[in-house]
């Protein structure tokens, strides 16, 4: 369960290919200087190097623009005791839709997860992380 939780978001998201967790993950100062630059474009928020670095929505590093702790997503599948809303039989539910379109990314692995369970995706995405398939086959 450990790398489960930190490598996939309870929303779907692929932590271990987002470039805040992975600068942390790597103490990349190359990697945190392009995030923070990211922030600021996406935000308007001047960012410090040492506040970049995501451990993923389990971990306790929680900022405004990354893995927050009042995400109803996050506190949904805690509260449930799953991993992700794959596990969910109301996904997509309001809550999700309201943070996600049902096209998007994190929606789209959900839905490979529920097909495939979250460790062959999971070794899916680690040989071909920039994979989308919504059809659950990598």
């Amino acid at each position: 369960m450990a790398d489960r939780r930190t490598d996939v978001a309870p929303c779907g998201n692929y932590c271990a290919g987002c470039p805040d967790y992975l600068a942390l993950a790597l103490d990349d100062d190359n990697l945190r200087r392009q995030v923070a630059a990211t922030i600021k474009k996406e935000t308007n928020e001047d960012v410090s190097l040492a506040q970049v670095g995501c451990e993923g929505c389990w971990g306790t590093i929680h900022h405004t623009w990354s893995a927050s702790v009042a995400c109803k997503i996050r506190l949904c599948v805690s509260s449930s005791g799953f991993a992700t809303c794959a596990e969910c039989q109301d996904f997509p539910c309001d809550d999700y839709l309201q943070q996600f379109a049902e096209d998007s990314e994190q929606a789209r692995n959900i839905r490979a997860i529920k097909t495939q369970g979250v460790d062959a995706w999971l070794a899916g995405k680690r040989q071909n992380p920039q994979s989308t398939d919504t059809d659950g086959k990598l």
